[in-house]
């Protein structure tokens, strides 16, 4: 009888452990589903699908923006088929997987990515696939580029330029920031959800918390799903009211730019994460680099400073050079050389270069605006490198921790008469 009852015993806390275990999944199943929408995050959601510019270190690259769940901020560049690195290796690939397959789906493959590079002319309109030969010492393919969370430290800026977007794709950012400015009510307790499920899951994560050393016992696993889910939500996942009540306002940032230098620029408050903040309309600063002999302008200028990976920016130029000839001086031809804006933006010169020596000038320039500066140079058509910047109005995606917040450009409506009130003291 005794051993019976023990038998009886045994049996009811194997189920009770057993409940228990049931219990702790669903609730995991929950955390789960919390976590696949909180680990998308929300800057980034905004980027996704949409063609930009990725500033990483010293190399810029371009392309389609893909980002999956619980990828801790990490995401990846599709580049255009126009701009993949080394495509006969691609095709190389496809052509020996198929020979030892025999699976025709690379074939195939292969067959519409050749007419694609032919189209392109990345390769000779005569090239065949007969011709393809798997070579190991050939430079790879390269289609993409990883980010990674480690990645991250080292990003700048992700940036979609409005004068490179689509009819259809300004018109899908004008309803964008038309939603943004006056969101509607299922938007606004969409947010709101959102901003409760990160408390919910918080209050679980703690609840479970207390329990993780009994379930470890019995199932080492079940704890480090928790602890997983756990660390991928916490970084992507950030409530600030000081950012919540500012979106869809004028926001003035202080950012460590590409060059390193610090920068104010002003645009709209679009989204903020634990990553990254979305910042539209800003007059964005680009690097550019126009080369002259004499008063003629080299094929290939201006440029932008950085070799962009996927992407080449057709410019005009923005600047007309005159040199002309003052005497010698020092055994040199001494020179004076006049820039003139003939953008329709303004300009900032920031330097030239003229035989290899440097002048700084750091001048705004409004258009047809002109400044003149007196060089030594080799010859009456000397080489001359001008280093200068334009704006381009843009989307950007700072990492939040290269962005310093400065405060609101503008006065909120219902502040407006209280802040015109106390003017008037």
């Amino acid at each position: 009888m005794i051993e019976v009852e023990s038998t009886i015993t045994i049996i009811e806390q194997y189920m009770q452990m057993m409940l228990y275990l049931v219990v702790i999944g669903l609730i995991l199943s929950i955390l789960y589903a919390i976590a696949d929408i909180l680990t998308r995050d929300r800057v980034l959601k905004t980027i996704v699908g949409k063609k930009a510019f990725v500033f990483l270190g010293n190399e810029a690259y371009y392309g389609k923006i893909v980002a999956p769940p619980r990828s801790g901020g990490s995401f990846e560049v599709y580049f255009p088929s126009n701009r993949i690195e080394n495509p006969v290796s691609l095709l190389a690939f496809l052509i020996e997987n198929y020979r030892e397959t025999k699976d025709k789906k690379f074939l195939e493959e292969a067959k519409e990515l050749l007419e694609e590079f032919k189209k392109l002319k990345l390769i000779p309109e005569d090239f065949t696939l007969d011709q393809v030969k798997w070579n190991p010492w050939a430079p790879p393919s390269l289609i993409s580029k990883k980010i990674f969370p480690s990645d991250i430290k080292n990003l700048y800026a992700i940036i979609v330029f409005k004068k490179l977007l689509s009819p259809r794709e300004l018109r899908e950012k004008w309803k964008e920031l038309r939603s943004m400015y006056h969101p509607p009510l299922i938007k606004r307790l969409g947010r709101k959800i959102h901003n409760s499920l990160t408390f919910v899951k918080d209050k679980l994560t703690a609840t479970l918390g207390g329990s993780l050393s009994v379930v470890a016992a019995f199932s080492p696993e079940i704890k480090k799903t928790l602890e997983d889910i756990t660390k991928s939500t916490i970084a992507s996942v950030s409530y600030n009211p000081l950012l919540e009540n500012s979106i869809g306002r004028l926001l003035t940032v202080e950012v460590t730019d590409i060059d390193g230098e610090k920068k104010l620029y002003q645009g709209i408050l679009r989204e903020y994460s634990g990553n990254y903040i979305a910042v539209y309309d800003v007059d964005y600063r680009v690097q550019v680099v126009a080369l002259y002999k004499g008063s003629k302008i080299v094929e290939g200028y201006p440029k932008v400073a950085l070799n962009i990976k996927g992407w080449r920016f057709n410019f005009q130029p923005h600047i007309d050079v005159k040199v002309e000839v003052l005497g010698e001086q020092e055994g040199k031809i001494k020179t004076k050389i006049t820039l003139k804006n003939i953008h329709e933006e303004f300009i900032k010169i920031e330097k030239i270069t003229v035989d290899g020596t440097e002048v700084n000038i750091g001048k705004v320039l409004e258009p047809e605006q002109s400044i003149s500066v007196e060089a030594l140079a080799n010859l009456p058509e000397p080489s001359i490198k001008i280093d200068y910047e334009i704006c381009l109005e843009a989307d950007i995606v700072w990492p939040i921790s290269k962005v310093k917040i400065l405060g609101l450009g503008d006065y909120p409506p219902h502040l407006l008469q209280d802040i015109i009130k106390i003017a008037k003291i």
